[in-house]
């Protein structure tokens, strides 16, 4: 897990190996099948760095881009390392650049901790939502420099992240936003289920609807208010997001995801990716279709047909035990710019547009 709590020395960065994985440098990772794309079209991913704005290990250039971020016009500095985005734009996968049209953020979840317990297995409980974290999430405390372990309850925390819909998110960000919820306004997203009456639930967590209308079960909802008492949640509204599917793209666009496996491969050789139908029937795999299993996280190129995305290439991210974490003093002598690597406590490690760098000085710095 990367920290960003401040720290004394004058540049610090923690760079997650687990990028070099993710992007062929290393061995850790799996292309299990093998096509591509570019072109226009749309892509979902966490933000790995700044400059420009890497994503899926493309560097688009944003100075024609507009932002909105949780519903809000915004800017590239309401951005943060770890924010799982969407780009509409073009991109060209020789080059690892592209020209980004629109930038979207909307956090997964703003709500108040109920249980720690990354301690003992990696999860917090969250509004009766389970949220795991792994090497790559990103921990923003700006009130004290303590461990997310050390995050006491009823602390109030923003949630970036792969869903499920269902209750279950692997964080790829958590910001801490007070120590202490005093009534504020509190966030959540999923699916709707088990409707009954006024109420229905997302995950384990039971919403009050009132008279407010409630979509139909199975709808993607974003779902906002400040009354949250036990295993409860007031809505004070319920907005359905998109088109209510959680896709992130139309027929015919052509599409990149990162994700989380939520649905292991079925005997029609499709899979779910953060509740993505994806169709990999006709796709030529190199590795083996055994590894698309639940929890896996993945990269899926290819284009929509209806609501399936159809499958031109598959990248398996490396495993958690592959993945790791280096932090130390980084100066202008332990960069080489020409052989994209740094050197930290002794370590070179291969730098590429999916490496997670973080310093932890104010703000967000490039490392391109």
């Amino acid at each position: 897990m990367t920290s960003f709590n401040r720290l004394i020395s004058p540049i610090v960065c923690a760079v997650c190996i687990s990028a070099l994985y993710s992007c062929g440098g290393g061995s850790g990772g799996s292309q299990v099948a093998d096509g591509g794309i570019g072109g226009t079209g749309v892509t979902q991913g966490r933000v790995t760095g700044f400059g420009s704005i890497f994503v899926n290990g493309i560097e688009y250039e944003t100075d024609n881009a507009s932002f909105t971020v949780n519903n809000s016009d915004g800017t590239q500095d309401d951005l943060a390392i770890g924010m799982v985005v969407v780009i509409n734009g073009s991109s060209d996968q020789a080059s690892a650049t592209g020209e980004a049209e629109s930038v979207e953020y909307d956090s997964l979840l703003e709500g108040v901790v109920d249980s720690n317990d990354i301690a003992t297995n990696n999860t917090l409980t969250i509004m009766n939502q389970t949220i795991t974290v792994d090497a790559d999430t990103v921990y923003e405390n700006p009130f004290d420099a303590t461990t997310l372990a050390d995050l006491p309850v009823n602390s109030v925390v923003e949630v970036s992240g792969f869903t499920d819909g269902n209750g279950d998110i692997l964080a790829t960000r958590i910001e801490v936003e007070s120590l202490g919820w005093s009534g504020d306004s509190l966030e959540v997203s999923g699916v709707v289920m088990n409707i009954s009456g006024s109420q229905f639930q997302i995950g384990n967590l039971t919403i009050e609807a009132g008279t407010l209308t409630i979509p139909a079960e199975g709808t993607f909802v974003e779902v906002e208010g400040d009354s949250f008492a036990g295993d409860v949640f007031e809505a004070d509204s319920i907005e359905i997001e998109g088109d209510g599917t959680n896709q992130v793209a139309d027929d015919g666009d052509e599409v990149e995801i990162e994700g989380r496996i939520t649905t292991a491969l079925d005997n029609q050789d499709q899979f779910a990716l953060n509740g993505q139908i994806v169709d990999a029937s006709n796709t030529p795999f190199s590795g083996q279709t055994s590894q698309l299993t639940v929890g896996r996280i993945a990269e899926v190129e290819g284009v929509m047909d209806g609501t399936i995305l159809i499958a031109e290439e598959i990248e398996l991210k490396a495993e958690q035990s592959e993945k790791g974490e280096i932090a130390g003093i980084l100066g202008s002598d332990n960069v080489d710019s020409s052989g994209g690597t740094v050197t930290l406590l002794g370590e070179t490690i291969q730098v590429t547009s999916s490496t997670i760098m973080e310093s932890d000085l104010e703000g967000e710095d490039s490392f391109t």
